[in-house]
């Protein structure tokens, strides 16, 4: 079954998914500006509705608890737009860390994320679905290693997903190698941004793991030409590898929005990627396994 913030769905249910975005966030004790706030409001809900009307159903939302999660609000724009939306549990980068995290042990971390999993969240009884986005810098620090590793013991006892962040696609390896020491079913873990390595040997040799990747940054051209990563992505389903991947845009500013102009928000996969895809000879098999029946393998929580 699949942990919504409205409670239990199978996952037939799921439809179109994007299996790593933002809804409701607050990043600015970092970021020093507002263009990563936002959350419940006519914007995002006219934001949500675009994608919705391209087919979207469920947003696997992975604001965690040092990003400004807010789960009220994601049940309020749940309802508002009829839609699924998975809550994560977990702790993002170094940077964003509450000042606890320095002293806390793999187990007090990993008891954190098992009471968001199975308890709820900020005594809501919203629970979250999935561990993530839990990340590493470009260089690991000692708190992030910490973190993998909590999420990877929370992970099993609790059978969840995790979804990782890998700054600009990096690390990939490292994070892995956690995960294999933990224990942990790589089939269980979506490695995040793998799309901005733009390095195809590499992308291989996780997927060769057993890991998921994700094509999850689609449409952030200033870090990577979509036409790159259609061609990378196309390469990687030729080899055989549709069923590890998962595709989404990352929505982490106002600026990404539709409305703005200069992006198409939500709704970048759907409205100008995927027509690419097709256009580069990948087949709709392939590409309702990236939307459809990988998320609904990866987030089934497994007990």
């Amino acid at each position: 079954m699949i942990q919504t913030v409205k409670g239990m769905i199978k996952p037939c249910e799921m439809g179109y998914t994007m299996s790593h975005e933002h809804l409701c966030l607050d990043l600015s004790k970092v970021r020093k500006n507002d263009d990563s706030t936002y959350g419940y409001s006519n914007t995002v809900i006219k934001e949500i509705e675009k994608a919705k009307a391209y087919g979207v159903k469920t947003f696997v939302e992975v604001t965690c608890n040092d990003m400004g999660r807010d789960v009220q609000q994601l049940a309020l724009l749940s309802e508002a737009c009829d839609i699924h939306i998975i809550a994560a549990t977990g702790f993002y980068l170094d940077e964003y860390h509450p000042d606890f995290i320095d002293e806390a042990s793999i187990e007090e971390i990993a008891e954190i994320f098992l009471q968001d999993l199975t308890v709820g969240i900020d005594n809501t009884g919203i629970r979250a679905g999935v561990i993530g986005e839990v990340a590493s810098s470009e260089s690991m620090t000692k708190n992030e290693y910490k973190i993998l590793q909590a999420s990877a013991l929370a992970a099993k006892k609790a059978g969840c997903a995790i979804v990782t962040h890998c700054q600009l696609g990096k690390l990939g390896n490292e994070q892995a190698d956690i995960f294999i020491e933990m224990g942990m079913n790589p089939q269980k873990v979506i490695l995040g941004h793998i799309d901005l390595s733009n390095d195809l040997e590499y992308m291989c040799h996780l997927l060769d793991l057993g890991f998921n990747i994700a094509f999850d940054t689609i449409g952030k051209t200033a870090y990577l030409d979509d036409e790159r990563r259609a061609e990378n992505l196309k390469y990687l389903v030729d080899k055989g590898y549709s069923r590890q991947i998962v595709l989404s845009q990352d929505i982490s500013r106002k600026s990404y929005f539709s409305k703005s102009g200069k992006y198409d928000g939500y709704t970048t996969v759907l409205k100008g990627f995927i027509p690419r895809l097709l256009e580069l000879g990948v087949q709709q098999e392939d590409i309702e396994k990236m939307l459809v029946s990988n998320p609904q393998r990866i987030f089934n929580i497994e007990k």
